[in-house]
């Protein structure tokens, strides 16, 4: 599943990023982790999309099922009229095709609903997987804008510090 492999991609990446010093923090490339969030968000509807194609798959057995319960039951009806004096044999080829088409539509119904529970979970884990996904790259965003306003703070606290006290010391002019 490509979703899986991006995942994988996004731990590796995060895994061999330089680490901050004294923390339990990763420096990142804004641009590439941004870059995989993008990729994520593709591979969610090729998801969505093999759902569907299974469903298709899933219509298409329903069909066949169908289809051949339908030649069953004809199958059955030219053999009863061939054998029309032995009407037990009739009553009994009746009977058999229209359970076999009863057979035949529970089982389609049954994987039809299938599909769609299949088809409804998956997309529902991609939802929830891809909203986590975007959840976590904002905080983690948020985190490193703030950490690094804190550090531009903490400079320009000592700019300013270093700026006051050469304004205080008198200026004295060496002539030499």
């Amino acid at each position: 599943m490509e979703i899986l492999t991006l995942v994988d991609k996004l731990e590796t990446t995060l895994g061999s990023s330089a680490r901050v010093p004294a923390t339990q923090k990763v420096v990142v490339d804004l641009g590439r982790m941004m870059e995989m969030v993008d990729q994520l968000r593709l591979a969610i509807p090729k998801d969505v999309q093999d759902a569907q194609d299974m469903l298709s798959q899933r219509e298409a057995i329903i069909n066949q099922s169908l289809l051949d319960a339908r030649r069953i039951k004809a199958s059955a009806e030219d053999e009863s009229r061939n054998k029309i004096n032995e009407s037990k044999i009739v009553v009994d080829a009746e009977k058999r095709s229209d359970e076999l088409l009863t057979d035949a539509k529970r089982r389609a119904d049954a994987l039809l609903q299938d599909a769609q529970r299949s088809a409804h979970d998956l997309t529902n884990k991609a939802q929830t997987f891809g909203d986590s996904q975007v959840r976590e790259s904002n905080r983690y965003a948020q985190d490193v804008l703030a950490r690094l306003e804190m550090q531009l703070s903490g400079v320009l606290n000592s700019i300013r510090l270093g700026l006051d006290s050469l304004e205080e010391q008198p200026q004295e002019i060496q002539v030499g």
